[in-house]
């Protein structure tokens, strides 16, 4: 070709979650028995949608509307449910502007890190949930920006290696959580959350926190919500339905901005995402 059609972030694209599935054929060729699970897909381990889902997803295929467009944001009454929900938990509030449904959470992950200048970056957790890190380094040209969990510490982040990251590197602007994390399965307690937040408030930054899977906990582990401890620190709660009802084929994601009001920027960033997402190309759902 005359001209060089891949970016250099796109070397950096990976997705060990399904690269795997390739390795584990080669096996079965050689003629090893391979055990197959799917971590991410409940309707594969026997778990049924409600009835009253089935039901009202009936009622809707029947219903001429439900073939038009819909607000650029998201139903208004279901942005206003999902409003009162998350004021209920008595931290950060917001309003129905502060609500923008994409098609899957992979969709939201995609636009939130490509509309990102690309000397920006957003420090995430490694082990990493590759559809962040490798949007992230899509964005960036180059490889992610991470810091360590701890095996031998419950996973738990290396807070001391987090800030020093944070504070050596005037480029990175975000801290990436995912609580309950993905893939260590570890649940974030409230006080590390808090020290991350404070990070992020000392140097300027904002939060993004993926709750995908936030109602999914065991052995009375309770996975915080991001307005319950984010203070007034500028955030973005990435959110589905696709693990907790579950749904995954629903491609339902949002996500929910909290205090726009305390950075020009952060809420600039978040007024130019509906406008992104519109005028971009369909992406991969999650």
């Amino acid at each position: 070709m005359r001209r060089r059609l891949l970016s250099e972030g796109a070397k950096e694209l990976s997705y060990e979650i399904r690269e795997i599935v390739k390795k584990a054929n080669q096996l079965k060729a050689l003629g090893l028995p391979i055990h197959w699970e799917n971590i991410g897909d409940p309707i594969e381990k026997k778990c049924q949608l409600p009835d009253w889902i089935k039901d009202i997803v009936v009622d809707l295929v029947k219903t001429n509307r439900s073939y038009g467009y819909c607000p650029s944001k998201g139903m208004l009454e279901t942005r206003e449910f999902l409003v009162k929900e998350n004021n209920k938990l008595g931290g950060a509030q917001i309003n129905v502007d502060d609500i923008l449904f994409f098609n899957g959470l992979g969709d939201a992950i995609a636009t939130i890190y490509g509309l990102l200048s690309m000397n920006t970056r957003i420090i995430g957790p490694a082990p990493a949930y590759s559809t962040h890190s490798s949007a992230e380094a899509a964005h960036a040209h180059t490889a992610p920006i991470t810091y360590s969990l701890q095996p031998e510490n419950h996973w738990y982040p290396d807070l001391e290696e987090l800030e020093n990251k944070v504070k050596y590197n005037p480029s990175i602007a975000g801290i990436l959580i995912l609580n309950p994390d993905n893939p260590t399965g570890m649940v974030y307690p409230l006080d590390i959350l808090k020290k991350i937040v404070d990070i992020a408030k000392r140097y300027n930054l904002f939060i993004i926190c993926d709750e995908i899977y936030n109602k999914i906990t065991y052995n009375g582990a309770h996975a915080y919500a991001l307005a319950e401890y984010i203070g007034d620190v500028p955030g973005i709660a990435l959110k589905g339905i696709s693990k907790e009802y579950p749904w995954p084929g629903a491609r339902c994601g949002w996500a929910e901005y909290y205090n726009r009001d305390k950075d020009e920027q952060f809420d600039a960033f978040c007024r130019a995402i509906p406008r992104w997402w519109k005028s971009a190309p369909p992406r991969s759902p999650r």
